[in-house]
């Protein structure tokens, strides 16, 4: 078109790096471009800090209760915690031990003594250093006492639970410079009591966050959050995660959940109730059952040496291997069979690193049988696991929106008549998660299978509330876990603009066959969500364009094709109409124009790591206000780059890495099908009314060359018009994707002058 033949005489410049599925604000992120790693570690501290503040939920006792025994008449663990509580009492009062004490004072005296300057600190203490010992010397006295209890068999103790011996350390595995004050660990009842020598996330039991004053139980709280979010990067097998605070004399336990943080009354170590709780808490700790820990008793971490399966939750010493070889065994249930199958992850592709949400973790995986004998491992085919706690309708096997039910679709559809021009992901194992042995329906892991450990119901979340009124009104969340195939690699891995057009093209072809077929709306285009998979297993050969995540695909109407307004997908690439929750229906435009934002922000940033190499991620580009502030606020941004043809060129093209010829013609391209369909009476597409002429300035900048009207005029809106012309507008885009399609797949001069 006379609109993409434009494109080809704008100057471009370049800038660095695909963004990764991880979303905290690291270095290599999204949120991570055109900010400095200072700047990201004040977001992430802010972030912190809104969660304490107004996700953080006070003064509750259930926590404190969680770990304990689930029976009334489990007397050994209660008689355990009095015996041990008495004890320390008795040291505490400079009694001696009783004759028929197994325990050694030798052994114990030191920590009471520990434990005797902490009863006397008060509201503060001159040094935080000094409540590291103190905290440790208490945790390692209910240790002694537990080992002791366990060789005399007088109590089952499943586990010793221990603090680390380096305090105020950075870990290893996690690379920001924060300092944890104090990790608590987890080993074998066979273990020596000792502090254990291990800094890294992937070994940690929980953090312990101290400060000197009662009154910073706050500042404490946001950083526990801060650090602990690391342990769900490190740590696969976790639904959940325990960490305290200590303040003085003052301790707070704290149980971090997918959209909450409960934080127990206080216990005061100055008053004998106070230390009795910690006593209680510890006790508990080290009897319960693994799910009371937070971990996942369906996912069990295999040991290096040999692969084969660690028992119980014991971890070993982490500080000598690689921490992103750490393999899992997975048991993987199938909603429709009944069938658990059992996998041995080789990697894994996608980390849970934040506190809130999903916790998605992705694994390539191979069946459990055969793994480990050299033979036949090579012959196993790898799949990829993806396992995550998406919301949920209740019950689970209700919910029309289960990405479990969208996948069954598709394996239905195409299963009978298998598609040529474009592959699909292939459900294997689709299922919820059930963590009874004998997969009764009552143990699918979900929101409430939590609450049940809190021994309380959870109550539904009320209607846009941004806060739950209590803590016990929770959104509901299922635990899914699906099995497919093939296997597919980052977008990032093409090695030429050619392979990217190839890949982003099949998979709108796939996209284009769901709505029509399958009458699956995707609603998350995104650079996460299309792989590359290539014809031969060692990497090389022609890359394919696969379509995953169905997360927040939603069925569409029959006719209309068209589904509510609702705002989903991933923030850099939603459409305007979702930033906005513009009150029109979603269609497939909308996928298409996230597609146009991955052209844009892999043409400005790269699209490979070689391209990336010498580009400065600090440097501003008008793209990278796509992934920073409010959503209305950058709905507002992207309206005035995309208002015009000229106002895209100059302002988003012109960004574009001189060294990419197709890229700023398909840009073009798509821009021209999507928001100048001259059946929607014109191109532009802001709203003088609701934006000041100073703010269209501001936002778009020196490279707006556009000349703005002097009053503002009622202006017709095509993304709402748009979508009385659905059909056609998709069809124009499908066939200029494959155009780009066919060019690509030309050698790279041919394409060049076919271009020009």
């Amino acid at each position: 078109s006379s609109v993409s033949m434009q494109v080809s005489a704008v100057p471009r410049s370049g800038s660095q790096s695909t963004p990764h599925k991880i979303r905290t604000g690291r270095s290599g992120a999204v949120h991570s471009y055109g900010s400095s790693e200072a700047r990201r570690d004040e977001v992430a501290k802010k972030n912190a800090r809104e969660i304490a503040e107004k996700y953080a939920y006070w003064d509750v006792g259930e926590v404190l209760r969680m770990a304990g025994p689930t029976s009334d008449n489990d007397m050994g663990t209660a008689a355990a915690i009095e015996s041990i509580a008495d004890t320390l009492e008795s040291l505490l009062a400079g009694k001696d031990l009783p004759h028929s004490s197994k325990l050694s004072a030798a052994t114990l005296v030191p920590f009471v003594n520990e434990i005797n300057e902490w009863t006397r600190v008060g509201p503060s203490v001159s040094k935080e250093k000094l409540l590291y010992d103190y905290f440790s010397g208490f945790v390692l006295f209910v240790a002694h006492c537990l080992k002791s209890m366990a060789v005399c068999s007088e109590l089952n103790v499943a586990r010793l639970v221990l603090p680390s011996l380096k305090a105020d350390f950075k870990p290893i595995d996690c690379n920001d410079d924060r300092r944890v004050d104090l990790a608590l660990h987890i080993r074998d009842i066979d273990t020596s009591v000792d502090r254990v020598d291990s800094n890294v996330y992937a070994d940690m039991f929980g953090i312990m966050e101290a400060k000197a004053n009662i009154g910073d139980q706050d500042d404490a709280l946001g950083q526990l959050i801060l650090y602990s979010s690391n342990m769900y990067m490190t740590q696969s097998d976790r639904r959940f995660l325990w960490g305290m605070t200590v303040c003085a004399d003052a301790v707070y336990t704290a149980v971090m959940l997918n959209d909450s943080v409960l934080v127990s009354p206080v216990v005061k170590i100055s008053e004998e109730a106070g230390r009795r709780e910690l006593v209680s808490l510890l006790v508990n700790w080290s009897t319960c059952s693994v799910d009371k820990l937070g971990y996942d008793p369906t996912m069990r971490r295999v040991t290096h040496e040999k692969a084969n399966r660690a028992s119980g939750v014991g971890m070993g010493d982490f500080n000598s291997i690689d921490i992103d070889a750490i393999r899992y065994e997975i048991d993987c249930y199938d909603d429709k069979t009944g069938k658990t199958q059992t996998y041995i992850t080789r990697r894994t592709i996608m980390s849970a690193d934040d506190i809130f949400g999903r916790h998605t973790r992705c694994f390539v995986a191979v069946p459990a049988r055969g793994y480990g004998e050299a033979a036949a491992e090579k012959e196993l085919q790898e799949v990829v696991i993806k396992d995550a706690w998406p919301p949920s309708e209740n019950p689970v096997f209700n919910d029309p929106r289960s990405e479990i039910e969208f996948l069954r679709i598709i394996r239905d559809t195409y299963e009978k008549s298998p598609p040529k021009d474009f592959i699909y992901p292939k459900l294997i194992v689709g299922g919820h998660v059930r963590l009874d042995s004998n997969n009764r329906l009552d143990s699918v892991d979900t929101t409430d299978a939590i609450f049940k450990l809190l021994g309380v119901e959870r109550a539904d979340l009320p209607p846009d509330v941004d806060k739950s009124p209590t803590w016990q009104n929770q959104q509901f969340r299922a635990h899914r876990r699906i099995v497919m195939s093939p296997v597919g690699h980052s977008i990032k891995t093409v090695e030429n603009e050619e392979e990217l057009i190839i890949v982003l093209a099949e998979a709108m072809r796939f996209h284009s066959s769901l709505v029509k077929d399958c009458n699956i709306l995707h609603r998350d285009i995104s650079t996460n969500n299309i792989l590359v998979v290539r014809d031969n297993g060692d990497g090389s050969g022609t890359p394919r364009g696969l379509l995953i995540d169905f997360d927040f695909a939603i069925k569409v109407d029959n006719k209309e094709r068209k589904a509510r307004a609702e705002r989903s997908g991933t923030l850099p690439y939603m459409s305007i109409a979702n930033l906005l929750n513009l009150d029109c229906e979603r269609t497939a435009l909308d996928d298409w124009e996230s597609l146009l934002y991955i052209v844009c922000w892999l043409a400005t940033i790269g699209i490979n790591s070689k391209d990336r190499d010498a580009i400065d991620l600090t440097t501003h580009r008008p793209i990278f206000q796509w992934n920073n502030g409010l959503s209305k606020d950058i709905a507002v941004t992207k309206r005035l780059q995309m208002d015009s043809f000229n106002s895209f060129r100059d302002v988003i093209v012109k960004h574009f890495e001189e060294k990419y010829i197709l890229l700023p013609e398909l840009a073009a391209g798509l821009y021209d099908a999507i928001f100048a369909y001259s059946k929607c009476s014109g191109a532009n597409i802001s709203q003088p009314r609701q934006i000041s002429h100073r703010f269209r300035q501001r936002i778009v900048g020196s490279g707006y060359s556009q000349k703005l009207p002097e009053e503002p005029v009622e202006m017709n809106d095509p993304l709402v018009t748009r979508n009385e012309y659905v059909d056609e507008i998709v069809g124009n885009l499908q066939q200029e994707m494959n155009s780009f399609d066919e060019l690509a797949r030309k050698n790279p001069s041919e394409s060049q002058e076919n271009c020009e």
